[in-house]
C-alpha cells in the first residue's frame, strides 16, 4: 500500500464536470450541463443561446448547484433540474496527504542545477525529495516528488525515481501539472512534462501547465474534466516535444481546444524546452514563445506549414491506417480518421452488428472512442448489452457474465462509448453540433449515424433529391476532416431484384435510395451481406478511396458470426474454436503508470 494516503469520502476534487440534465421552463426542452462545482454558483455558456451568438464563449448562464436552478443573463431563459433522469454520480478520488516537505537531497539539487532549474523555482513549485515504494523495483527507493494542486489543494503526486521509473497516486485525480495558474490566465502554455514546465517558469512564464502522463496517450481524461475551465483562455501555446509522440499529442490538443485558439511552439531544432534551456538559456525560451506560429487559415494551404508532415511521409511512407487485428480484414481495409465510411446492406443482414464490431475493435486496439446516433439500436440498454458482449466475450446475463466482468465492462463502455438521444432534434445540424461537443470534451474518434432514413431531413424546395443527398454528404465529409474523426453512415438500399434461385444479390452504394452521391462522396464503401444457407457473413469493401488504406474487393471477406457474443471472425471450421475470450484486461492495483514516459538516464537518485 502506498504510504501517506487516505481514502477520500465525498471529495471536493471529484470529477470536475458532473453531467446532469436540466429543463428550460418555457419550452420544456432538456439540456445536459456539466457544473464545475458541486455547490454555489457555476458560470458557463448557455445551452440555449450561446451557439448562435458571436460571443460563443461568454459565460452568460449561471447555475446554482445548491438551489438547482439556473438563469441566462443574455436570453433570459430559466432552468431547473430534471429529477426524473439519473445524473452521473461524481467520482470519489483518493487524496494524497500533504507531508509539508520542502527539502531536496543534495544529489537531486545538483541534478536540477544541471538542468538549469533554480532552487527558487523548485521551492515555488513545492518539489521535494522522499522515499516511496516503486512497483518497478518492488521496494522503497529515493524519489523526487512533483505535487499536483487544484485551487491550492493537493490532488495527486508524481514520483520519479531511478532508471526512468515513475508513478502517480493510485485512484487520485489526473489533472494538468501547475493547473492553478489557469484561473487568471488569458494565454496558456501547454507542454509535455514537469521538467519542460519548470523550464518555462525558469524563463519567466508562470502561465504554463504540463500534461500528467506524457505524450504516449492521446486519451486525455484531464482535458475531458476541465475543458470548460479553459473556456476563458484566448491563446494556447502548444509546446509538446518534437518527436512522433509529441506531434500526435500536439495534434490532439489542437483538435480538442480548437485551431483558432492555438499557436505551435517549436524548439529551434531541440527536442524540448529543457534541452533548449540548457543549450541556449532563458532568452531562447522566450524567443520560441514570441515566434510561435498560428495554425494556418482554413481554406488556404501553405506547403511550408506542412513541411514536417511531408518530410515524415517521405521518410516513413504513406500512413497505412489502423488495423483491427483480423488479418483477412486488415489486408483489405484499414481505418483512418478524416474519412467518411458509408455502409449498406439488405435489412437483417447485420449492418449495425458489423459496424459495432469494427467500432469495438478500434476501441480495444487503438483506444478510439465512439459516439452513436442510432435510433435503430434504441433503447440504449439493448445497444449497451451488445457492445458489452463483444468486449467480454460472453452473453450479457448474470448466469454467464460475472459481477467483476460486469463492473469492468461498465467502466470501459462508460469511458469509450457515448450515445445521443435519437429523438432530440434528429437533424444533421443538431447531431453534428452535439458531436462537436463530445469531440472536444471526450476526444471522440468515431461518429456513427445509423441509419440515414431515421434522420430528419431539411431539403430545400429548390433542391432535387440528388442535390440534397450531395449536400448532406458534403457536410458529413467536411465534419470528419475538420474535427479529425472517422464518420460512419448507414443507409438502406432500394428494393432489389432477386437473382436466379430467389436470392437477393449484395447491394452496392449505387443501390441506396436517393442518389449515386452515396458512392461518389464516400471514402470507404462497405456492404454487409449474409449467406443464410452457409451461415456466413461477407464484409464487402466496394470502395476504398486511398490505396494506402486498402483496396476494394468484389469477393469480400467471408466471416463467421458468433451468436454467443456478437463477434465476427474468419471461420475456424469448428464452432468450439470461436473467440469467446475477454478483450478487457482487469485494472492493476497499486499504481498509475504509463510506459511511454521517459526521463533522462542520468538521474542520480
Amino acid at each position: 500500500m502506498c504510504s501517506g494516503l487516505v481514502q477520500a469520502g465525498k471529495s471536493t476534487f471529484q470529477n470536475a464536470f458532473v453531467a446532469m440534465f436540466i429543463i428550460e421552463t418555457k419550452t420544456q426542452k432538456l439540456y445536459e450541463i456539466n457544473p464545475a462545482k458541486p455547490h454555489g454558483e457555476n458560470y458557463m455558456t448557455c445551452p440555449v443561446c450561446s451557439e448562435t451568438r458571436k460571443k460563443k464563449r461568454e459565460k452568460c448562464f449561471v447555475w446554482n448547484a445548491d438551489k438547482q436552478i439556473g438563469h441566462c443573463c443574455h436570453c433570459n431563459a430559466t432552468f431547473s433540474a430534471h429529477m426524473s433522469l439519473k445524473s452521473r454520480q461524481p467520482k470519489d478520488y483518493v487524496i494524497p496527504v500533504w507531508k509539508n516537505k520542502t527539502e531536496l537531497s543534495d544529489e537531486a539539487v545538483k541534478w536540477f542545477e544541471g538542468r538549469m532549474i533554480s532552487q527558487a523555482t523548485i521551492r515555488d513549485m513545492r518539489i521535494y525529495s522522499d522515499r516511496e515504494w516503486m512497483p518497478q523495483f518492488g521496494k522503497e527507493v529515493k524519489v523526487i516528488c512533483f505535487p499536483y494542486f487544484i485551487e491550492g489543494k493537493l490532488v495527486n503526486i508524481k514520483y520519479r525515481g531511478p532508471k526512468k521509473s515513475f508513478r502517480m497516486v493510485k485512484d487520485a485525480e489526473l489533472t494538468f501539472y501547475n493547473f492553478n495558474c489557469t484561473s487568471e490566465a488569458k494565454d496558456l502554455i501547454i507542454c509535455e512534462g514537469e521538467m519542460d514546465a519548470l523550464s518555462f517558469i525558469e524563463a519567466g512564464f508562470k502561465n504554463v501547465v504540463s500534461v500528467p502522463n506524457g505524450a504516449g496517450a492521446t486519451d486525455l481524461p484531464y482535458l475531458d474534466n476541465y475543458i470548460d475551465s479553459l473556456g476563458h483562455i484566448e491563446r494556447f501555446y502548444i509546446a509538446t516535444d518534437f518527436d512522433d509522440a509529441g506531434l500526435k499529442l500536439r495534434n490532439e490538443l489542437v483538435r480538442r481546444l480548437g485551431s483558432e485558439r492555438c499557436l505551435i511552439v517549436t524548439y529551434k531544432g531541440r527536442k524540448d524546452a529543457n534541452e533548449l534551456l540548457i543549450a541556449e538559456g532563458g532568452l531562447a525560451i522566450r524567443e520560441v514563445i514570441k515566434n510561435a506560429q498560428e495554425i494556418p487559415i482554413q481554406g488556404y494551404i501553405h506547403l511550408s506549414d506542412r513541411y514536417d508532415d511531408i518530410f515524415a511521409m517521405y521518410q516513413h511512407g504513406l500512413p497505412e491506417g489502423n488495423r483491427i487485428g483480423i488479418a483477412e480484414i486488415d489486408e483489405t481495409i484499414r481505418w483512418e480518421v478524416s474519412q467518411l465510411a458509408i455502409w449498406t446492406g439488405i435489412p437483417s443482414h447485420g449492418k449495425s452488428e458489423m459496424l459495432d464490431y469494427i467500432a469495438v475493435r478500434l476501441a480495444v486496439m487503438h483506444d478510439w472512442k465512439t459516439l452513436f446516433f442510432s435510433p435503430e439500436n434504441y433503447p440504449v440498454e439493448n445497444h449497451y448489452a451488445k457492445i458489452a458482449e463483444k468486449l467480454i466475450g460472453k452473453p450479457f446475463k448474470e448466469s454467464d457474465m460475472s459481477r467483476d466482468e460486469f463492473d469492468t465492462v461498465f467502466d470501459y463502455i462508460e469511458s469509450h462509448f457515448f450515445w445521443l438521444d435519437p429523438y432530440e432534434d434528429p437533424t444533421l445540424e443538431n447531431v453534428l453540433s452535439r458531436a462537436k461537443q463530445f469531440i472536444q470534451r471526450k476526444g471522440i474518434k468515431q461518429v456513427v449515424m445509423d441509419p440515414f432514413n431515421c434522420m430528419e431531413h431539411k431539403r430545400d424546395r429548390s433542391e432535387t433529391g440528388s442535390e440534397y443527398v450531395g449536400r448532406f454528404l458534403d457536410e458529413c465529409s467536411r465534419f470528419t476532416k475538420r474535427y479529425g474523426i472517422l464518420g460512419h453512415l448507414v443507409a438502406h438500399p432500394t428494393k432489389l431484384e432477386k437473382m436466379q434461385g430467389g436470392i437477393y444479390p449484395p447491394p452496392t452504394l449505387y443501390d441506396i435510395s436517393g442518389s449515386a452521391n452515396f458512392y461518389n462522396k464516400a471514402d470507404y464503401g462497405l456492404t454487409v451481406y449474409r449467406d443464410f444457407v452457409n451461415h456466413r457473413t461477407k464484409l464487402i469493401p466496394t470502395k476504398v478511396r486511398f490505396k494506402n488504406f486498402g483496396h476494394p474487393s468484389s469477393e469480400g471477406i467471408v466471416l463467421q458470426y458468433n451468436p454467443r457474443n456478437g463477434r465476427y471472425q474468419v471461420p475456424p471450421g469448428d464452432i468450439n474454436l470461436l473467440d469467446n475470450s475477454n478483450w478487457l484486461q482487469p485494472r492493476q492495483d497499486g499504481f498509475q503508470n504509463d510506459n511511454t514516459w521517459t526521463i533522462d538516464s542520468d538521474v542520480p537518485f
